[in-house]
């Protein structure tokens, strides 16, 4: 039975509905800010409203308002942006980068002395605990949370609090205190006409009731809150109580709703990318098709579920699955790949206790650590009252100290002044390292085009100049043979003009770079298996050759790597024109990578890429990660701005 959290209440915000068409005026806007703080706004409006959606595209967003807003020293921006970004971790499962972030935002709302925004952290630090499994650190931030709403007398934002420790309640199998806090929630939703915390009242009322068991119960409050989040159009939501109402329907024997309740749970939670619930549904679904005596089908839809809970390392989803497919295996009477899959399943649970026991271990030694370093203090403390002792009844010490703080400071002067100057010789060797590099890479990439150029033209006109010469060369030359020779001539036009392209594409250079990357992305999407779409915005029909040139090649270069390393089949170039800079920005749903290994690369790829940014002055960022699907690359390059006379 899946639980519902309450965290998309802590910024008051309205719940995530259908946003394409704010999604697409916030582009609008983005393309041509007003001013800098309201670029500031629409990035972190966007990050707000792709977190659900596409949370690796918005944490782009997200830190790019947290870098303005540190440029322009604006706290509250950074504040929000922090939050922003670790909502995004925290909706793909990455606990310990949500909390870091949720941390920092805390200690910024503390300083900035907004009482509110300050429990709304807390609470949201509540639930990452929660998640992580760490109940007693949850319960704690959720009570520092509730003190703060109380005393700003926020009846809303106290039974959302009231919500969250029932869950982490449920958790520790304490039902009948878990329905008592669900129904106090509910008393002040109905009270404040709250028609979203009625819903998720009564959704976690099914999930609760599921486990005492009370299926009746379970099923009542599950359709009840399937109905009003679709009435409210809140689809994130749907796949869980789908999702308990089809299990609840399983318990009570009625096998087919159950599996159409079970199926739109699956569809959903697949429309969202929701990995781990996915599979929970499909393993559920193969023990349903397995009891009904469909084993086939039990078995894929086991395979698959197993296939998704071991990509994202989730083991209590690998164990079941294991399970599901040792009993639909015996069911088939392939006992032995039935006693292997219970086999594996066994190692796996041992695996999770084993994870479980180390968690323990780390808490306890985390108080441990905390009760250490407490005792350290007070005994710091007292250490320095006997030298503020000792130092008020020596004069003479006092002058020592002052002299030797004085040897110290001028010691430090030296030494930073001689780490300033060995600084700035490595930083001229770097350099001129660098420039060598870039040197190496313009004539290793200039030869390979060379000898590219003359085994296409070897290759390609050799074969069709002969052909072409034997057709001709017949005293008599039949209509057959013309033809032919005119077929061999078209051949030689298609090569001259790929070569052509591939040298240096004639639409770049009468077009602008705008069409010369339609028309790279046509010829790659003809060629069939990668589709590659492009979207410009706002770019100067005057832009210089340079900037065409160095951007068309850095395109050229990563595309050909996404798709010759990658195994990715989607890409998309988009490439913005603001009034100070270009913004180009690659994104792709292959294999991700170890950036520091292709920083650390030796290949020519690499190098051209950063020869041209060189050339114009651009930085590149990469957002990519070993083991996790896509990859996003975004390349800023400054524009020269003229200045007032």
């Amino acid at each position: 039975m899946r639980k519902i959290l309450v965290f998309v209440l802590c910024l008051g915000a309205t719940v995530a509905k259908s946003q394409s068409g704010s999604i697409d005026s916030l582009k609008t806007i983005l393309a041509n800010p007003k001013s800098e703080s309201e670029r500031i706004k629409v990035l972190l409006e966007l990050c707000w409203e792709l977190r659900f959606v596409n949370a690796d595209t918005a944490r782009v967003y997200g830190l790019q308002a947290l870098s303005l807003s540190r440029d322009l020293k604006n706290k509250d921006y950074e504040v929000e942006a922090l939050h922003n970004v670790g909502i995004t971790h925290e909706a793909q499962g990455n606990y310990s980068e949500a909390l870091d972030f949720e941390l920092r935002a805390l200690d910024l709302r503390k300083e900035i002395g907004d009482e509110s925004k300050t429990a709304n952290t807390l609470n949201n630090i509540g639930i990452i605990y929660d998640e992580q499994g760490n109940f007693p650190k949850a319960i704690e931030y959720y009570l520092s949370a509730r003190k703060i709403y109380e005393n700003l007398k926020d009846d809303e934002k106290i039974a959302m609090v009231i919500i969250n420790m029932a869950i982490v309640l449920k958790s520790q199998k304490e039902y009948p205190q878990v329905i008592s806090n669900y129904q106090e929630a509910l008393v002040i939703y109905n009270r404040l006409n709250k028609k979203f915390g009625i819903a998720v009242c009564h959704a976690n009322l099914g999930s609760v009731y599921y486990y005492l068991p009370n299926y009746d119960s379970a099923l009542h409050y599950s359709l009840l809150a399937t109905a009003e989040f679709e009435s409210q159009n809140v689809q994130q939501f749907l796949p869980t109580t789908l999702c308990n109402a089809g299990m609840a329907y399983d318990k009570l024997g009625n096998k087919e709703l159950a599996k159409s309740f079970l199926i739109r749970a699956k569809n959903l939670n697949e429309t969202y990318n929701n990995k781990k619930e996915l599979a929970f549904v499909m393993i559920y679904l193969a023990n349903i098709y397995r009891e009904e005596g469909n084993t086939d089908v039990a078995e894929k839809m086991a395979k698959d579920a197993l296939m998704i809970a071991q990509r994202i390392s989730a083991l209590k989803e690998v164990m079941d699955a294991r399970l599901a497919l040792s009993e639909i295996k015996a069911a088939q009477r392939n006992f032995e790949s039935a006693y292997n899959e219970l086999k594996e399943s066994g190692i796996v649970k041992d695996s999770l206790y084993q994870q479980e026991k180390a968690r323990q271990i780390a808490e306890l030694q985390t108080q441990y650590e905390t009760v250490k370093k407490e005792n350290q203090i007070l005994l710091l403390k007292q250490e320095n009252a006997i030298k503020d002792s000792r130092l008020n009844q020596s004069l003479l010490a006092i002058f020592l100290l002052l002299a030797i703080l004085g040897a110290i400071i001028a010691l430090g002067y030296l030494w930073k002044n001689r780490l300033k100057l060995k600084q700035q010789a490595e930083l001229q060797a770097t350099r001129a390292a660098l420039r060598e590099s870039q040197l190496k890479a313009v004539i290793g990439s200039q030869e390979e085009e060379r000898k590219r150029f003359a085994a296409d033209l070897h290759d390609g006109f050799g074969q069709m100049i002969s052909a072409l010469r034997l057709s001709l060369s017949r005293e008599v030359v039949e209509k057959p043979t013309v033809d032919h020779a005119l077929g061999v001539l078209n051949d030689m036009n298609i090569e001259i003009r790929n070569i052509a392209f591939n040298l240096m594409p004639q639409v770049l250079m009468k077009s602008g770079i705008q069409e010369a990357l339609k028309e790279f992305a046509s010829r790659i999407n003809r060629s069939g298996g990668v589709t590659v779409s492009v979207q410009t915005y706002d770019l100067d029909k005057e832009m210089s050759v340079d900037h065409g040139i160095a951007l068309y090649r850095i395109c050229q270069e990563w595309v050909n790597n996404v798709i010759k390393y990658s195994k990715g089949n989607q890409i998309s170039i988009q490439l913005v024109q603001h009034p100070e800079e270009l913004i180009l920005t690659i994104e792709d749903n292959g294999n991700g990578f170890d950036v520091d290994d292709l920083t650390a690369s030796q290949g020519n790829g690499w190098k051209n890429i950063n020869s041209r940014l060189h050339m114009i002055k651009g930085s590149i960022e990469i957002d990519t990660k070993k083991g996790r699907k896509g990859t996003t690359m975004v390349v800023a390059v400054p524009l020269l701005v003229s200045q007032p006379v």
